[in-house]
């Protein structure tokens, strides 16, 4: 098994036959997709194909269900703010009454477009995040020849978020340890234990921030010395290659993008007048 920034993935996962370059585009072009399509069926559809490549990745289901509650409260979120802080307009259809409450079906549309655009991304973050390391995003930068500098500051920026990661887990597990549960709080008292942990969580941080330091000073690092112009020997690229696979992925999302904004801005498709439930309103 390879540890992952969001877990575990078996060393024989088919993603690891691609270059960490291509899993790097993957994340950037495929973050814009949902960008660009308003409507929400095809933006479900690619959250479709992203959970059948978190399944051929071979990574643990139980990754996602961490991020159920986090989907679903934003889900919530944005429908609130959008069919009672979303404003009136006289074109704005009725469909119901909640109490003193109209609603109309231009904000429920609306809230439907902007929740299943936030879905695909979030999935690609995942998906990104569990098939990846700090490592790999190195070697994507030093492929593209970004300076040092800047990819050493994104490592250590990913490898932070890591640990942050870890020591929430190991915060949590030493309270269920002492025999907390949540089961059977209210939501508002859950929402009060999680602000509670910011504070070990920043403790563990400055320790972190600490240790960093003393390791950079040991190994003879200083500011002035990371943004040296001298050309440094890429040790890291001499174990990966880009393969015809590589080029041929690569090129393939950007043909997509390409035509994916032809199609949206120049012929119309896949705009908000063209989703299902805006013809099912409008027939």
């Amino acid at each position: 098994m390879k540890k992952t920034l969001l877990g575990y993935i078996p060393e024989e996962s088919p993603v690891y036959q691609l270059h960490p370059l291509t899993r790097v585009m993957f994340l950037l072009i495929v973050s814009i997709y949902p960008m660009l399509v308003a409507a929400p069926e095809w933006n479900l559809a690619l959250t479709i194909f992203i959970l059948g490549l978190l399944v051929y990745a071979r990574v643990r289901m139980d990754t996602i269900k961490n991020y159920i509650p986090i989907m679903g409260s934003m889900g919530f979120i944005i429908l609130i703010s959008y069919t009672i802080f979303g404003g009136y307009e006289p074109s704005y259809i009725p469909i119901g009454h909640l109490g003193r409450l109209t609603i109309y079906f231009q904000p429920i549309r609306w809230a439907i477009v902007t929740y299943m655009r936030l879905i695909p991304m979030i999935f690609v973050v995942i998906f990104f995040f569990s098939t990846s390391r700090e490592r790999d995003l190195i070697v994507a930068l030093r492929t593209l020849r970004v300076p040092f500098a800047i990819t050493y500051l994104v490592g250590m920026g990913l490898r932070s978020v890591g640990m942050v990661m870890e020591d929430f887990q190991i915060v949590r597990e030493a309270e269920k340890a002492r025999g907390f549960d949540t089961r059977g709080k209210s939501l508002f008292y859950k929402l009060r234990q999680f602000i509670m942990y910011i504070v070990p969580l920043f403790g563990l941080a400055l320790r972190r921030s600490e240790e960093f330091s003393n390791a950079l000073t040991a190994r003879a690092y200083t500011f002035r010395g990371l943004f040296n112009r001298q050309k440094r020997a890429d040790y890291v690229l001499s174990h990966y290659h880009l393969a015809f696979i590589d080029y041929l992925l690569n090129s393939a999302l950007i043909i997509a993008l390409i035509a994916l904004v032809i199609l949206r801005y120049h012929y119309g498709f896949m705009g908000v007048e063209s989703t299902v439930i805006n013809k099912l309103v409008f027939r």
